[in-house]
C-alpha cells in the first residue's frame, strides 16, 4: 500500500467491500526477512537451470553432517538412504547443521528450494549434538558415500586445523577421488585470514569453498589461502554463505526455517551445482565437475585469488560452456635450500564435450608463467594440450599466482596456476607440558609482531612443527586443562635448523585474582587478551573450576607486550544478579613472578547503565571491554553477554583507569560508543535514548585522488554523543550526483558498525572541481522499535582532485530530547526541549552553520517550522507534541559558507503518549 493511499484504504478496510469484517481480520506490517535459499539459488544461476529442465535429476548427494530432521517438509521424499557413524543414537539432527545443510542442496520446500532438487540425498551422519565429529566417524562415512551408495557428489560442512603434512582425511579425499570418481566439495572454513583453509578442503581433490553475502562480496569469516605448506591456491570457489534461510530441525530453533552463515552454507549451493552439472554430464568424472565448476566461475573485483578462487560460482556458464580445462602440474613450490633450477613444466588438457571443434585463444597474466602456444585447437569430442612453463628464476620470495584464460566467443575458462618461492625458512619444534609436566595439546601460534602475521601451531601429543621464515617471531600458547590455565608467551629468533622451544607449565605462576566483597561469587567465564605491535588475540574461557583461581602464567619480561585477565563476579543470593564485577588483571611488558591482582571495591568505578526501549518492549543485550591499547581490538570482549528486558537498568563495577568500550545490540541493531577511560566514582549512562539517526562519531567517508568511498549504513545511532549505530535490518539506497547524473548507487542492507564495507558506495568522480549531491535513504520495520522507521539524509559539496585522503566535508545534526520516559515517549499536548548538536566528519573544518528545524505529526505528510536558538555546544528548540497518541518526526536543514548542506529527516524521532500513567522514570 503506498502511503499517498493509506486514508482511502483504511476508509475501505473500515466499511467499504475490502472491510475487515468480510473475512479479513488482521493488517501487518511488511516486514522484513533474512536472505533465504530463493535469492541464493538465483544467485548462483540455479533458478535459469531448472528453466531448462536441469535439476540435479538421477544424481545422489552424500551429506556427511549432524543428520537430518526426517519429519521437515523440505526433505519428504528426498533422502533415499541414510547411516548413522557418530557415537550418538538414531539419525535424527540434534544439532541443526545437517538439516539446513541437506536442505540446501536438494530441498523441496515451496519456497525455501535447494539448489538442485531433483537430486536425492544419503545422509552420513558423522556428529552429534556437540558439534564435536571423529576422524574415525567422518573416514568411514566417506567411505560410506563414495564406495557403498555410490554417491557423485559428497558434501562435508566441517573440517579441523590444516598441518603441513597429508593426514589420514585428507589423504582419503584424494584417494576415494581417484577410486571412485566423486567430488568431495568442503567448506573452507571461518576463521577468516587468521588461519589457512582447513582440512580436508586442504586436499587436492577437494573443491574448497569459500563465503560471499548477497552483493558477491566476500564474508569476513571465510578462511583464506594460501594453504599450508606449498602455497597453493585454495579456495577454489565461492558461494552465497551470509543469512541463508534453510530448513531447520526441529527443538533446534523457533520455527521451520532458520538463518546460518558460514562456509558450511556456502558449501552445498556449490554441492547442489554440481549435482546439476551432473545431470547434464553424466559420464563427467568428479574433478571433471570441479575444473568446469572453477573454471567458469564468476570472478568478484577486489578478491585475490587467495581469497575466492577462481570466483563465485556461476551454473548458467557452467552449463553453457563445452569445454573443461583441467592442469596438471600448474603450482610449483620452491624450497630455498633447494639446489635445482626454479622452473617446472606443466600441462593444461581442455577437453571438448561438444559436437563441433573449438578454436580457443590463450593469454598468460602472471610474472611466472608461459604458454607453449597462443591458440589451440580442440576438436569435437576430443581433448588438446598445450604446455604451461613455470619459470620463478631470480624472483624474490613470495607468492606469484597468476591466470590462464581461454576464450572462444562467450566461452571464457580461466585456471589458476603460478609458483611459491620460499623465504629462509626453519622448521621449529615445539613441545608442551602442562603443570604436572604431562605432554598437552595447547592452543598456540606464532606471530610476526612487526607484521602481525600468523602461522598455527597444531599439536599432536604434545608436539608441533612449524615451519617459519627466518626472523624474530613470538609464540603464544594457553594449556586450558581441568585443573589449571596456563598463558605462555616467548620470544624466539627463527635463524638455524632444528630449533626447539618448550611450553613449559611448570613454570607458571598463579595469578590469583581476589575480591573484598563476601556477598560476590565468581562466575565460570574468564576472558584472556593480548597485543603485541598490531597483532592482538583475544578468547573466552569457560570452566567448573573457580576460574578466578586457575589462572597461571609463566613469567616473561618483554617490552611492547599487554595482556588481561577479566574475571566476573555476581551475587552469591540473589539471581539474576543485581550488578556485575568485571574486573581486569592488566600486565604491561612482563609477566611478573607474582602475577596476582587483589581487587578492592573502593577503587573501582560504578556504572549504572540505564537502557531505554525505543516505543515498545523489547530484549537487549549489553557489551563492553576494556582495551589493550590505543585501540580496540579486533574483536570486543563481552563478558557474559546477558539479555535483558528493555527497558531496564544494571549496575557494573568495572577496573578504573583503563579505556573501556561499550555497545548494545537490540535485534539486528547495535549501537556502540567510541571508548572512555573510567575512573573510580560512580557514572551513569543512558543507552537507546531517541533520537536514533545519522552518526559521524566514526569517519564518515573520504576522496583519495579520484576515488570517493562512503560508509553509507550507519544511520542508527542512539541520542547519545560520540555513539555510531547500523541496524542489519534496514534496507535502502546510496546514490551520488553531479549535475543531475547519476554517478554511482549502491542498495543497503545488512549494515554493520564491524563491517562498514558491507554497506559502502565507491565510485571514480571527475579530477575538476564539481558539486556533488549524496543521498542516503533507510527504512526498517522492525519488532524491537516503533521509532526511526525512516531515516534520510542529503548532503550536497564540493570537491576536486586531491593528492592524498581527504575526508569528506559531510555533516549531521544529532538529537537528545529532554523528559522522554524509559519508551522514548513524550506526554500528548506537552512540549519537549530539544538540545541539538552537530557532527562533522572527523578531520574536516568547523564552520559556522545555519540550522533550520521542522516537526511533523502525521509521518511527514505535513511539516511546521520550529524555532531554534544557539546555545553553547549548539541549538536548542522547544517541540510542541500533539495532543493525541502518535510520534512526532523532524527535519533539519543545515548549511554552512563553503557551500555544504544538510537535509536530514528521522520519521517517528520519538513517540508521543495520551496518558499520565503510561510515563515512567522520565529523565
Amino acid at each position: 500500500m503506498p502511503k499517498s493511499g493509506a486514508s482511502q484504504t483504511w476508509k475501505e478496510l473500515a466499511g467499504g467491500a475490502r472491510a475487515l469484517a468480510s473475512g479479513r481480520t488482521k493488517i501487518w506490517l511488511d516486514g522484513r526477512r533474512s536472505y533465504g535459499l530463493e535469492q541464493s539459488v538465483k544467485q548462483i544461476g540455479a533458478t535459469e537451470a531448472w528453466k531448462q529442465g536441469m535439476t540435479g535429476e538421477g544424481v545422489t548427494v552424500a551429506v556427511l553432517d549432524s543428520g537430518y530432521d526426517p519429519d521437515h517438509p523440505d526433505l519428504k521424499g528426498v533422502v533415499t538412504q541414510e547411516r548413522n557413524f557418530s557415537e550418538e543414537p538414531g539419525i535424527r539432527d540434534l544439532h541443526g547443521h545437517g538439516t539446513h545443510v541437506a536442505s540446501t542442496v536438494a530441498g523441496n520446500g515451496a519456497k525455501h528450494r535447494g539448489v538442485a532438487p531433483g537430486a536425492r540425498l544419503a545422509i552420513g551422519k558423522v556428529g552429534g549434538r556437540s558439534g564435536h565429529i571423529t576422524d574415525s566417524a567422518l573416514l568411514a562415512g566417506m567411505e560410506w558415500a563414495a564406495v557403498e551408495v555410490g554417491a557423485k557428489i559428497v558434501n562435508v560442512s566441517l573440517g579441523g586445523p590444516d598441518r603441513p603434512e597429508i593426514d589420514p582425511v585428507e589423504q582419503a579425499v584424494n584417494t576415494l577421488s581417484a577410486r571412485t570418481g566423486a567430488l568431495f566439495v568442503v567448506g573452507a572454513g571461518n576463521d577468516g585470514g587468521i588461519t589457512p583453509v582447513s582440512s580436508p578442503a586442504s586436499a587436492d581433490a577437494a573443491l574448497a569453498v569459500g563465503a560471499v553475502d548477497r552483493q558477491d562480496r566476500m564474508a569476513d569469516f571465510s578462511s583464506t589461502g594460501p594453504r599450508e605448506g606449498d602455497h597453493g591456491v585454495k579456495p577454489e570457489i565461492t558461494a552465497p554463505g551470509v543469512d541463508i534461510v534453510a530448513a531447520a530441525a526441529a527443538g533446534t530453533t523457533d520455527g521451520s526455517h532458520v538463518a546460518m552463515s558460514g562456509t558450511s552454507m556456502a558449501t552445498p549451493h556449490v554441492a547442489g551445482a554440481a549435482a546439476i552439472l551432473a545431470q547434464r554430464h553424466p559420464d563427467w568424472t568428479g574433478q571433471q565437475l570441479k575444473a568446469a565448476l572453477t573454471g567458469s566461475a564468476h570472478p568478484v573485483p577486489g578478491a585475490t585469488p587467495y581469497q575466492q578462487g577462481g570466483g563465485r560460482v556461476d551454473l548458467v556458464r557452467a552449463l553453457r560452456q563445452q569445454v573443461v580445462a583441467q592442469a596438471e602440474g600448474a603450482w610449483a613450490a620452491f624450497p630455498w635450500d633447494d639446489p635445482n633450477e626454479r622452473r617446472k613444466i606443466g600441462t593444461i588438457s581442455y577437453t571438448n564435450s561438444g559436437d563441433a571443434p573449438v578454436s580457443l585463444d590463450l593469454t598468460a597474466e602472471g610474472e611466472v608463467l608461459e604458454l607453449g602456444a597462443r591458440r589451440l585447437e580442440v576438436p569435437a569430442r576430443g581433448q588438446a594440450s598445450v604446455t604451461l612453463s613455470i619459470d620463478a628464476s631470480g624472483k624474490a620470495p613470495g607468492d606469484y599466482v597468476g591466470t590462464i584464460t581461454a576464450t572462444s566467443g562467450e566461452t571464457v575458462i580461466r585456471t589458476l596456476a603460478g609458483a611459491y618461492v620460499e623465504p629462509e625458512s626453519y622448521d621449529v619444534t615445539v613441545k608442551a607440558v602442562d603443570t604436572n609436566g604431562d605432554p598437552v595439546d595447547p592452543s598456540a601460534q606464532f606471530y610476526d609482531p612487526r607484521t602481525a602475521a600468523i602461522r598455527q601451531a597444531v599439536f599432536q601429543d604434545g608436539t608441533a612443527t612449524v615451519r617459519l621464515a627466518k626472523g624474530d617471531w613470538n609464540l603464544f600458547a594457553l594449556i586450558h586443562g581441568r585443573t589449571a590455565t596456563v598463558i605462555a608467551h616467548t620470544a624466539l629468533t627463527v635463524d638455524r635448523a632444528g630449533q626447539q622451544v618448550t611450553v613449559d607449565g611448570r613454570q607458571a605462576r598463579q595469578a590469583l585474582v581476589t575480591l573484598d566483597d563476601p556477598a560476590a561469587a565468581p562466575l565460570h567465564q574468564a576472558e584472556v587478551g593480548l597485543a603485541f605491535g598490531p597483532w592482538t588475540m583475544s578468547m573466552s574461557v569457560w570452566s567448573a573450576l573457580d576460574l578466578p583461581s586457575r589462572f597461571f602464567l609463566v613469567p616473561v619480561r618483554q617490552p611492547g607486550l599487554r595482556a588481561s585477565i577479566r574475571t566476573f563476579w555476581a551475587s552469591k543470593d540473589i539471581s539474576p544478579s543485581p550488578y556485575l564485577y568485571d574486573l581486569a588483571a592488566r600486565y604491561v611488558d612482563r609477566f611478573p613472578d607474582d602475577p596476582s591482582h587483589a581487587a578492592k571495591r573502593k577503587n573501582l568505578a560504578k556504572v549504572t547503565a540505564a537502557y531505554r526501549a525505543s516505543g515498545v518492549a523489547a530484549r537487549g543485550t549489553p557489551l563492553f571491554g576494556p582495551r589493550l591499547g590505543d585501540d580496540p581490538g579486533p574483536l570486543m570482549m563481552t563478558g557474559p553477554q546477558e539479555e535483558i528486558d528493555l527497558p531496564g537498568s544494571r549496575t557494573y563495577y568495572r577496573t578504573a583507569g583503563l579505556v573501556w568500550d561499550s555497545a548494545l545490540q537490540v535485534g539486528d541493531s547495535l549501537v556502540a560508543d567510541g571508548g572512555r577511560v573510567v575512573e573510580r566514582g560512580h557514572i551513569r549512562e543512558v543507552w537507546n535514548a531517541a533520537v536514533s539517526g545519522p552518526s559521524l562519531a566514526r569517519p564518515g567517508g573520504s576522496r583519495t585522488g579520484d576515488r570517493l568511498t562512503f560508509p553509507a549504513g550507519v544511520f542508527f545511532a542512539d541520542g547519545g554523543a560520540g555513539r555510531a549505530g547500523t541496524d542489519g535490518t534496514a534496507t535502502g539506497t546510496a546514490t551520488l550526483t553531479t549535475g543531475g547524473k547519476v554517478l554511482a548507487t549502491t542498495d543497503l542492507a545488512g549494515c554493520s558498525l564491524d563491517l562498514p564495507q558491507a554497506c559502502e558506495l565507491r565510485t571514480d568522480l571527475p579530477g575538476e572541481e564539481s558539486a556533488y549531491t549524496l543521498s542516503t535513504s533507510m527504512r526498517r520495520q522492525v519488532p524491537y522499535s516503533t521509532l526511526s522507521t525512516a531515516v534520510d539524509a542529503t548532503w550536497t559539496f564540493r570537491s576536486s582532485h586531491t593528492p592524498r585522503e581527504q575526508p569528506l566535508p559531510l555533516m549531521v545534526v544529532r538529537y537528545a530530547p529532554a523528559g522522554l520516559d524509559d519508551l522514548n515517549q513524550a506526554k500528548a499536548g506537552s512540549r519537549t526541549l530539544l538540545p541539538m548538536w552537530l557532527e562533522r566528519n572527523p578531520g574536516t573544518r568547523s564552520q559556522a552553520v545555519r540550522v533550520e528545524l521542522e516537526r511533523s505529526s502525521d509521518d511527514g505528510a505535513s511539516w511546521r517550522r520550529v524555532p531554534v536558538v544557539r546555545t553553547a555546544s549548539g541549538w536548542s528548540a522547544v517541540v510542541p507534541n500533539p495532543p493525541a497518541a502518535g510520534f512526532v518526526s523532524l527535519r533539519v536543514k543545515a548549511s554552512d559558507a563553503s557551500g555544504t548542506a544538510l537535509v536530514q529527516t528521522v520519521t517517528r524521532a520519538y513517540a508521543v503518549h495520551a496518558h499520565p500513567e503510561g510515563v515512567r522514570g522520565a529523565r
